[in-house]
């Protein structure tokens, strides 16, 4: 069993934690939680108020809990996932290309075990022999009981279905459950109103810790392929994976109209997905969206000229949006933009408040009611 130092080495720093925790938040607002792993009668009893049973990862991730967990998720807005993740496991560690942590800049906010593909050794002339395979990184961090958060799909996208799964994290599963490690299997999915737009929707559904198969005598590769299959099928479930566009396109509207008019709860627009997704071929699920209200774009523009103060930051970040190469990178691009302007900015507004400080109070307390306005649930994106 592990020592809780070696459990609090295995853990994401705290300065990393308060920086994601602090950039999701500006953007997106607080992420909720969707547990639909939890005891069913906590889950009913909350179901009974309308209001969404979310768990408090602050008790489940304390340092008295020596269960690895192995975390697979979807994978849909580029590198800004891995925020989403850390909403619901805070303590979680990742699998991160090693290009994101080659910059001092990206450093600063992005931390994880670096994944080396034979591609990277020869573009950073890196020595071969110093290179750890991401699956040995993996089942390393989690022997120290750690929590290591993977995205199976390697890759992001922003589309109506799961993009084909890796077997890296089923081999991971395999190699532990060999050597007698009792490990947590946990599916994550990630859902976003609109993955590109500031003060939009995004939302975390925990799905129901895995059962992984028994090998009984099988060969290690048909285990793997059978476990790897038991990831696919659990994360399918709390994960966007719509037949076509056209319905995934239905369903994102259809959801977003539930959760605006919703009241209470948390993790609404997720719980409404699913539930439409699951009832794909039903009249519910197949009716049109409401037409957007000219409301909802006033509103909006009335919020971001009330952070008026902080336009130099909005502007960077607009900018920076502006060179994504696709949607799923766009809010990643922002954030950057964004945190690079902050750095100069709220220097600047430190001293200018020693000189004009009516002035940069009201410009702050300005800012927020159009943060707060933006996040208003019947106009919020």
């Amino acid at each position: 069993m592990s020592s809780k130092a070696e459990q609090t080495a295995a853990s994401l720093g705290w300065g990393h934690r308060f920086i994601n925790a602090a950039m999701r938040t500006v953007y997106f607002g607080r992420i909720p939680v969707l547990d639909v792993g939890a005891d069913p009668a906590a889950r009913n009893e909350s179901a009974d108020r309308s209001k969404t049973f979310v768990r408090d990862e602050s008790s489940s991730d304390s340092t008295t809990r020596s269960r690895p967990r192995l975390i697979i998720s979807s994978h849909r807005n580029g590198a800004i996932d891995g925020h989403q993740v850390l909403a619901a496991f805070p303590r979680a560690q990742f699998l991160i290309s090693i290009q994101l942590i080659r910059s001092w800049f990206l450093r600063l906010f992005i931390a994880g075990i670096p994944v080396v593909r034979p591609k990277d050794v020869e573009r950073y002339n890196l020595d071969p022999a110093s290179v750890t395979s991401p699956v040995e990184a993996g089942t390393a961090h989690l022997r120290r009981g750690g929590d290591l958060g993977i995205f199976p799909e390697a890759s992001s996208e922003w589309g109506h279905r799961p993009q084909h799964y890796k077997s890296g994290a089923a081999r991971i599963a395999c190699t532990l459950i060999e050597e007698g490690i009792d490990l947590e299997v946990i599916p994550v999915g990630l859902f976003y109103s609109t993955p590109d737009r500031f003060r939009s929707r995004a939302e975390v559904v925990r799905g129901k810790s895995i059962t992984i198969p028994d090998r009984n005598g099988q060969d290690r590769s048909v285990w793997e392929d059978q476990v790897a299959s038991a990831m696919g099928s659990a994360l399918d479930e709390v994960s966007v994976n719509c037949p076509d566009e056209e319905t995934f396109e239905r369903i994102q509207a259809n959801a977003l109209d539930v959760a605006r008019s919703t009241s209470g709860g948390a993790a609404t627009f997720a719980r409404a997905f699913l539930d439409l997704q699951r009832e794909s071929t039903t009249a519910a699920a197949d009716a049109a969206p409401a037409a957007a209200s000219p409301a909802v774009t006033v509103l909006r523009w009335v919020g971001l000229a009330l952070m008026w103060l902080f336009a130099p930051v909005l502007g960077a970040a607009a900018f920076a949006g502006s060179r994504a190469d696709g949607r799923n990178t766009v809010t990643f691009f922002r954030l950057l933009g964004g945190f690079a302007a902050v750095m100069v900015w709220v220097p600047v507004l430190i001293v200018a408040a020693f000189f004009w400080p009516l002035v940069i109070g009201i410009g702050i307390v300005s800012a927020v009611c159009g943060w707060l306005l933006l996040g208003l649930r019947r106009f919020r994106l």
